[in-house]
């Protein structure tokens, strides 16, 4: 204690000592400073940290036709939404009522001013489809046959020009529970045909609704639930060695 008593130039030991302890810790502070702002530390990246994927996109489907393709009736329910989601598709459904591969259509069919036909609804396809479908006919039953089998070869014929990647399909025409007004073999060949021509996968999933009135909704038409539920079946069916490799 005597020794922290000494002066040292006229300042007392301990005075001094203080004062250079003080100086010492002031110039390590000012040192780690300087380091801190001259050079940012290394990041070092989470133990569980992983490099990120992107998904891939889901294949896109698109689906021509009518009420039936749209889901009239089917109260939110519709085959191509369920066939999409059986093989992971993106859908687009350009379904339109009252329209057909010759029939045009109107507020009273479609909801709009005007709908067109199947050849018109290509314009309204975005993206490119890997899948496309058309499915449909029952409007333009009991025209004129060669002008729907004009109509179906314009159509596959664009389809495939514009699409040369993609696998088109063509489903046959469905009715409802009640047997077709009059034989529809003609008609139904006639679409076979022009799909052939092009390189079209004709699908003939048959009648799943004929006969079977509880697949039939109110207005005696257009399926309900269970009925989209019973196209999408079918067509599943007929789908599944057209896309097994």
């Amino acid at each position: 204690m005597r020794a922290l008593r000494r002066d040292v130039g006229g300042m007392p030991l301990w005075t001094l000592t203080l004062v250079m302890v003080a100086g010492l810790v002031i110039a390590a502070f000012l040192g780690g400073a300087s380091t801190a702002r001259g050079k940012a530390p290394a990041y070092t990246p989470p133990s569980d940290a992983s490099t990120p994927t992107i998904p891939t996109p889901m294949p896109l489907a698109v689906f021509i036709g009518d009420s039936y393709t749209q889901g009239v009736g089917g109260g939110g329910v519709q085959w191509p939404a369920l066939v999409g989601e059986a093989h992971g598709w993106d859908v687009e459904n350009l379904g339109l009522g009252g329209t057909g591969y010759v029939r045009t259509s109107d507020v009273n069919g479609c909801g709009r001013t005007y709908c067109g036909s199947y050849g018109e609804a290509i314009a309204e396809i975005i993206g490119s489809p890997t899948y496309i479908f058309v499915s449909g006919g029952r409007n333009d039953f009991g025209l004129a046959v060669a002008d729907v089998s004009a109509a179906a070869d314009a159509l596959f014929a664009e389809l495939r020009d514009r699409y040369p990647g993609a696998k088109i399909f063509a489903v046959n025409t469905w009715f409802d529970d009640d047997p077709p007004p009059s034989d529809p073999t003609a008609f139904s060949q006639a679409i076979h045909a022009a799909a052939v021509k092009h390189e079209v996968v004709y699908l003939d999933t048959a009648q799943p609704l004929l006969g079977r009135a509880d697949l039939v909704a109110a207005d005696g038409l257009h399926p309900n639930a269970a009925g989209y539920q019973a196209l999408a079946a079918a067509v599943n069916a007929a789908l599944e060695p057209e896309l097994t490799p």
